[in-house]
């Protein structure tokens, strides 16, 4: 059971604030806070170096923590800047020539689709595999694009413009029996549901520490089989924490997923990292995945009851985020009407997610990340409050 009382006592601003935007930054703990705060004194207080080299412990926590949590080794976990930083430095070390095939699923988000578009400048041939009738990716059609010129798989687990879940442990089972490399995005499932490396068959898993796992920003994880590394070129992001530099004309990699890692990292956040994965981990995964779910579900099926709003999302498997238009109001209207009455979301546009948001005709969309912190009651005063600013427009 969630202990809603204790979690709302460790995030202060749920006293006069609906946080509703936990799938864009969520609100770290207190004792996520207070180990960043503490790190940070320390560095003050003796020096950056020294700082690093007395914490080592409470440093390297984050790997045990999130090895614990994907169910893989520690040396397979690198710490990044964000999901992002751990796409790029993943997708840029796979070797791929003109004519190589990059198959990637429509509920990719924008910063990955840069580094597709630039590689299908290169002569690589980007694909995205459609999706079925329930907006999730569509099975067969992906098993009938693969052959041996296909080098990576590359699929976003839950779209961050319409919360559907992607059946990602099949697309493993599908790409493991190729010899593609299986580059999974899992922005916005780590720190709401469960995550299993060996169940999903990944060879790449990245999520950043920001959203539902509640850490701090400028924080990230990257995954890295221990199979595939040697199937990997270079790096362009390459310095002395990541290589060594042998000889004047020779270096090796660090080994492992700290190639992927820089030496100049976010200390405090690092630290930060580990007590928020911890702190997960102790709640336990599948009651938060309950309480999210409930809670989303009921937000979601309020939404159906407000006249002139549509819900946006897609998928049969759905998540704590909801998505929503109106007809009545702009969504960026309606996310700023909320705010002016303390509650945040989100609107993302189709810059966001052209082949999702853009595709389906829209301009933008309502986004809530509801989290385990959230009450009952919220969900009812966050109704209440979407139906006043739609309505007022309306009248």
């Amino acid at each position: 059971m969630i202990d809603t009382t204790r979690l709302r006592a460790e995030t202060p601003a749920t006293d006069g604030l609906i946080h509703f935007n936990n799938c864009g930054s969520s609100l770290p703990p207190t004792p996520v806070l207070d180990a960043a705060i503490d790190y940070l004194r320390a560095e003050a207080a003796m020096g950056g170096y020294e700082a690093w080299a007395a914490r080592a412990d409470d440093l390297n926590e984050v790997y045990d923590a999130t090895a614990r949590y994907l169910n893989c080794s520690p040396s397979e976990i690198a710490f990044t800047a964000g999901a992002s930083d751990s796409w790029w430095r993943a997708f840029s070390s796979i070797p791929l020539a003109p004519g190589d095939r990059v198959l990637m699923s429509q509920s990719e988000f924008q910063a990955n689709a840069f580094a597709l578009l630039q590689a299908r400048e290169r002569g690589v041939i980007v694909e995205d595999v459609p999706n079925d009738g329930n907006g999730e990716i569509d099975l067969d059609a992906l098993e009938r694009m693969l052959d041996d010129r296909v080098k990576v798989v590359s699929l976003t687990t839950i779209s961050m413009s319409n919360g559907a879940v992607q059946p990602a442990v099949e697309v493993g089972r599908i790409v493991s029996e190729t010899g593609a490399i299986f580059l999974l995005d899992a922005c916005q499932v780590a720190g709401q549901r469960p995550l299993d490396v060996d169940d999903l068959r990944c060879d790449f898993l990245c999520y950043t520490g920001r959203k539902f796992m509640r850490g701090m920003r400028g924080t990230g994880i990257l995954y890295a089989r221990a199979g595939v590394i040697d199937r990997l070129g270079h790096s362009p992001f390459v310095d002395g924490r990541s290589a060594e530099w042998t000889s004047p004309s020779t270096f090796h990699y660090a080994d492992g997923a700290h190639r992927f890692e820089f030496g100049e990292q976010n200390f405090a956040g690092k630290v930060a990292l580990g007590v928020a994965t911890n702190y997960a981990l102790d709640l336990g995964f599948d009651a938060i995945e309950q309480r999210i779910t409930a809670l989303s579900g009921a937000f979601r099926n309020g939404l159906g009851q407000i006249n002139g709003v549509t819900v946006r999302d897609e998928g049969l498997d759905r998540c704590g985020i909801v998505t929503f238009t109106s007809e009545h109001l702009a969504p960026e209207a309606i996310a700023a009407g909320l705010a002016a009455r303390n509650i945040n979301v989100g609107a993302p546009g189709k810059r966001n997610a052209q082949l999702d948001i853009g595709r389906r005709g829209l301009d933008s969309v309502v986004r809530a990340g509801i989290h385990y912190f959230n009450t009952e009651d919220e969900v009812a005063a966050v109704l209440e409050a979407v139906s006043a600013v739609v309505g007022s427009r309306a009248g």
